[in-house]
């Protein structure tokens, strides 16, 4: 696939990712201090089949697009920076093992990725009492999260896997 043509294709996969992102954030449970939703499983996918860049800009299109309809940007924003860096960390991996067991790794790096930027900035902005505290408190809700969404991508990963092996083909 020539250079132009690979990247029209990811500028495109980026695009329909982070939209299902946005619309999957939507299926959520409120939690005290967050909401777990189905928003990071599509992160997951773009960063099994395709580049750390790709992934992060999935996270972040994730974080602004749901911060836009909840009016929650400081918890948002923040999450889909984090979810963008599980993202780059599973495009990595997936390269070196098994995308389904990246998939999983990576779903379990939110709970330092994911909840430690939104415990950053709700420290920063002092509407929490401290990191420590704020990363604690969330720890029920990111767990919720993440159970679902790892189950959810992997089983996703897994089905691609084993019917559209080529998606998984990296130059």
């Amino acid at each position: 696939m020539a250079s132009r043509e690979r990247r029209s294709f990811i500028l495109i996969y980026v695009a329909v990712f982070g939209a299902l992102s946005i619309v999957l954030s939507s299926i959520r449970v409120s939690f005290p201090l967050g909401n777990p939703n189905l928003g990071s499983t599509p992160v997951s996918i773009a960063a099994a089949a395709s580049p750390g860049l790709a992934a992060f800009a999935v996270g972040l299109i994730k974080g602004l697009g749901v911060s836009l309809w909840t009016g929650q940007a400081l918890i948002e924003i923040p999450a889909g920076i984090g979810d963008g860096m599980m993202g780059v960390l599973t495009s990595w991996l997936s390269r070196r093992i098994n995308p389904v067991l990246a998939v999983a790794v990576g779903q379990l790096s939110r709970y330092f990725f994911t909840s430690g930027m939104i415990a950053l900035s709700l420290t920063i902005s002092k509407s929490y009492p401290g990191f420590l505290e704020a990363w604690i408190a969330m720890i029920p809700a990111i767990t919720a999260s993440i159970i679902v969404n790892l189950a959810l991508s992997t089983a996703a990963v897994a089905g691609l896997r084993r019917f559209y092996p080529s998606v998984f083909r990296r130059p």
